[in-house]
């Protein structure tokens, strides 16, 4: 494979952004839409690229949601700091958005319902099973 497709490949499974694949390949976007059409081995390199960086973002999409992201804490646009240590105080925040969207895609007969199940004041109702050992 020439290079300049290994490294539109390799950029791709890293972004899954095209545009910027192909400008870092050094290769035209059409061009880019071409060889794919013409070479199955790039167009079977280019859905595994999008496959591996799907997988990346939902990981991180999983981690945001479960072991959430630690931010400053903020008071009147300021960073509130520990008065004993002078270091910003942190709080960690969680992604409920983002476990929805996990939980729908993992699990779609039990929650993508959850759209019609959501009260006007956002309360969510979830069914356990025995099933769900796994969780």
């Amino acid at each position: 494979m020439r290079r300049s497709k290994r490294i539109f490949l390799d950029h791709l499974a890293l972004t899954a952004n095209v545009t910027a694949s192909a400008r870092v390949a050094g290769v035209e976007r059409g061009t880019i839409y071409h060889w794919r059409d013409a070479d199955p081995v790039f167009a079977a390199g280019w859905a595994d690229a999008l496959e591996a960086a799907t997988d990346a973002l939902e990981a991180e999409a999983r981690r945001r949601a479960v072991e959430g992201v630690e931010e400053p804490v903020l008071s009147g646009g300021k960073v509130v700091a520990d008065p004993a240590t002078g270091n910003p105080l942190m709080r960690r925040r969680y992604s409920d958005g983002l476990m929805r969207v996990l939980l729908r895609a993992h699990r779609p007969s039990r929650f993508r319902e959850m759209e019609e199940k959501e009260g006007r004041n956002g309360e969510v109702v979830i069914r356990l099973t025995r099933d769900d050992d796994g969780l």
